[in-house]
């Protein structure tokens, strides 16, 4: 195994030699037990994962990552109700919303009634933070347009700024595989909302010093974005949003995720 750069990702590389009925096989397996749509992820996912409650083949990787986050045990003393958790570039709220049904004190800096970049975070201990910034410089989808890097990484300098300032117990960023990696190195995890059950593919890429977050359920992604209920609240038309803005919305089921992974 070697990390390396392929095909514009980049990780942890190995190579399996497979015959043709060891792929059928595994193939097989792969459309009865559910999982990661490619063969390669899904043969780590299994390997990671125990089957019948049985020990997995290979360690949890979250639970081996060199730069994963060493956690201190809760006490009584650290009660839910007293973890402030900001979430910057909150947009709809949407990644903290299940701290908020948890009962964690959520801070949500968001525009246009705050900005990030002159927001004067409060005097007391941050237990988490969420960031968020605007993808509209970094998207991929911008290629071939002008981009504003430096306006775009105003924002994701304040954030980091915060996170440096307050030393939080974890922190994650977050935004979509894009030229972001430029600046921020690589992601500490990528993923889509369909390895958590959430029915569309956008790849999102996440830094930070976090604990990476369990996937699963996995489903089949139907389409590039979430049936909108803001575009269509009666769900009449069930058809995919194409507003960037709603699609920018954190997928729920990372979310729910993500807060059981890093209470």
């Amino acid at each position: 195994m070697r990390a390396q750069k392929r095909h514009g990702r980049r990780g942890k590389v190995f190579s399996l030699r497979l015959t043709e009925r060891q792929r059928l096989d595994f193939e097989r397996m792969q459309a009865e037990l559910g999982g990661p749509r490619s063969l390669g992820p899904w043969l780590v996912w299994r390997a990671t994962s125990p089957m019948d409650g049985a020990t997995p083949v290979l360690p949890n990787q979250a639970a081996v990552r060199s730069d994963s986050p060493v956690l201190p045990e809760l006490t009584a003393a650290e009660p839910i109700r007293d973890r402030l958790i900001l979430d910057l570039c909150a947009g709809s709220g949407a990644w903290s919303e299940p701290y908020v049904h948890a009962g964690y004190r959520v801070l949500r800096v968001t525009a246009p009634a705050h900005d990030v970049r002159t927001f004067q975070p409060p005097e007391e201990s941050v237990w988490g933070v969420l960031c968020a910034p605007p993808c509209t410089e970094f998207t991929l989808a911008r290629n071939g347009q002008d981009r504003d890097y430096r306006r775009g990484l105003e924002v994701v300098a304040a954030c980091m700024r915060l996170v440096l300032t307050l030393g939080p117990r974890w922190w994650a960023l977050e935004n979509p595989v894009g030229k972001l990696s430029t600046w921020l190195g690589t992601p500490v995890d990528v993923f889509e909302p369909c390895d958590f059950g959430d029915p569309w593919h956008k790849r999102t890429a996440l830094w930070g010093s976090f604990s990476p977050p369990k996937r699963g359920p996995y489903v089949k992604p139907l389409g590039a974005g979430p049936f909108c209920r803001f575009c269509d609240p009666k769900g009449e038309r069930r058809e995919w949003c194409r507003n960037p803005d709603h699609r920018a919305i954190t997928p729920p089921g990372f979310a729910r995720a993500f807060c059981e992974a890093n209470p």
